[in-house]
């Protein structure tokens, strides 16, 4: 009972999971291996809910985490996981080109910052067995858009372990399943590029105006914007669309309007 009481205390301890009601039936799908979060890039709540789901499904199934990041930042992520969240870890992981650019369009903000200090921590506990970073940069220029989008993909495939369910958050075109189209082209995007028959693709939707850190406009200017309309109004949780031909299988809920996440900084903790 000693040598069980040592390792006990010697196991970190997972956060706590915040409920999102109705994410018992997407466990319950048991040949479903991705599941795919389409998010606003730059907001608070969007990074939060998919933390929450990360932290429920790993109570239940092997869970790997697929991050829109450059597929280069994959050594010091991997760092990060396996250090003690320190000052000199962090300083070390905000310390490449992805936290640095001058091009900031909100997958570098404080909110994706807390997602990672969050997955370390459950990844000390065992409860997430990696963090996979799959925004292709040895692809060069991508002969298409689809090209693009099977690249992102196909690194998601590969790294996932046997087994394991890959939870992803991505931009929310990216996570469609049906072709998206506009007047000068259409292409499939990347959540279509997945196993179909072991891919769930939800589509993170906020009530009300809400607001976003986001470069926009013909300078594709960076800065908080604002998305959605008045009176929109929904309570947390996901639910199944019974349409075939939408272009997600359904809708996780945040149940409140987006705050704008700034950019992290790289010589200091988030506020």
């Amino acid at each position: 009972m000693f040598l069980s009481l040592l390792l006990a205390a010697a196991t970190p301890q997972a956060p706590a999971c915040h409920d999102i009601p109705g994410w018992e039936k997407i466990l319950a799908e048991k040949d479903v291996r991705y599941v795919v979060f389409g998010e606003m890039h730059g907001t608070n709540e969007m990074p939060g809910i998919f933390a929450d789901a990360v932290c429920l499904t790993s109570q239940k199934r092997k869970t790997v985490v697929a991050l829109e990041m450059p597929e280069t930042e994959q050594p010091q992520i991997d760092t990060w996981l396996a250090s003690d969240g320190g000052d000199d870890a962090k300083q070390a992981l905000l310390a490449t080109p992805f936290w640095n650019s001058t091009f900031k369009d909100g997958r570098s903000s404080e909110a994706m910052f807390r997602l990672l200090e969050q997955l370390r921590s459950m990844h000390k506990s065992g409860r997430v067995k990696a963090v996979i970073a799959f925004q292709p940069v040895s692809l060069g220029n991508p002969d298409s858009r689809e090209d693009y989008e099977k690249a992102m993909a196909r690194l998601i495939a590969t790294k996932k372990p046997k087994g394991a369910t890959a939870l992803v958050l991505v931009g929310n075109v990216h996570a469609m399943r049906a072709e998206f189209e506009r007047p000068s082209f259409r292409y499939l995007p990347m959540a279509g590029h997945l196993p179909k028959a072991e891919t769930l693709a939800f589509n993170i939707m906020s009530d009300s105006v809400s607001s976003m850190w986001a470069c926009m406009g013909p300078e594709a200017k960076c800065g908080p914007n604002t998305f959605g309309r008045e009176g929109i109004k929904n309570p947390r949780g996901v639910t199944l669309t019974s349409e075939s031909d939408e272009p997600y299988d359904g809708m996780v809920f945040l149940g409140t309007s987006t705050t704008a996440s700034v950019p992290q900084a790289t010589s200091a903790e988030p506020q």
